[in-house]
């Protein structure tokens, strides 16, 4: 869960407004202090990103998705199969072998079941 912000947007405006008239990093810092501890050279870059965000100057987008979704195999002409990564998804070595059922039901599914 992220933890509320320090600084308000009214703080994050003020900020945005001294970047704005070119009052110094370190003197920005300092005037937004909270408590006696000034503002970390972290925080400040944090805020100005949020201040720059609403003010309009920026604009976030959304994060892409770089879910590789489902490995895709695919069959030859002579009606193979090669999954190089095989025994590293399953566990299970050269030699072993399996049979190929049908689907049951409403599945569309085809089972590769080890054979005795």
């Amino acid at each position: 869960m992220a933890r509320k912000s320090r600084w308000s947007k009214a703080d994050r405006k003020k900020l945005w407004k001294m970047v704005n008239d070119g009052v110094a990093e370190q003197e920005i810092r300092d005037k937004l202090a909270v408590g006696d501890k000034p503002m970390t050279a972290v925080e400040f870059a944090q805020q100005l990103k949020m201040a720059m965000v609403e003010a309009g100057q920026i604009k976030q987008s959304k994060r892409a998705k770089t879910s590789s979704g489902p490995k895709i195999y695919e069959v030859t002409n002579k009606g193979r199969l090669t999954i190089s990564d095989f025994t590293e998804l399953t566990g299970y070595t050269t030699g072993d072998k399996f049979s190929l059922e049908k689907p049951r039901g409403k599945s569309k599914a085809w089972r590769l079941v080890p054979v005795n």
